[in-house]
């Protein structure tokens, strides 16, 4: 539960919520995007409330990476640009940047199917911060997104 949380943000910051775990940075972002009911105070984001938002509308305009990867059911395109928002070209160009591109590439390509038992967590959180750079919103939260990748040797 949180209380007594005033925060601002102004616009291009870049910031890092940092505590123990049960301190509430979950609780934070889950009542950013209205699934958390606010008791008291308010949450807003350009001046809006984020109560008088629809929750779809809400939440396409904040990018959540989350600590637990989140991919549906689909081919690898359709997991990258839900929206078909990009050209093919552009997710390539952000796959090569997260270091998945080949393996996908050498797999089948952007249209074979997720099997989720073949892909690793940490590949996984790497396909959702692709989502995240293809999307590009002015809104990014990341929530430990790296805590599960593995640095390797090139």
């Amino acid at each position: 539960m949180l209380k007594g949380l005033t925060l601002s943000i102004k616009p291009g910051e870049k910031v890092a919520v940092c505590g123990r775990s049960g301190s509430g940075k979950t609780s934070l972002i889950l009542s950013i995007l209205q699934m958390l009911r606010i008791d008291q105070g308010s949450v807003t984001i350009d001046g809006l409330d984020v109560t008088k938002l629809s929750y779809v509308d809400l939440r396409s305009r904040i990018n959540v990476v989350p600590q637990d990867p989140f991919l549906m059911p689909g081919t690898l395109r359709f997991n990258i640009d839900p929206f078909q928002t990009v050209t093919d070209e552009e997710i390539i160009r952000v796959l090569e940047k997260v270091g998945l591109w080949n393996a996908i590439q050498t797999d089948g390509g952007l249209d074979k199917s997720m099997e989720m038992a073949s892909w690793s967590v940490g590949q996984r959180q790497l396909l959702c911060l692709a989502r995240a750079i293809v999307r590009k919103s002015k809104i990014l939260i990341l929530d430990e997104a790296t805590s599960r990748l593995v640095a390797t040797e090139d």
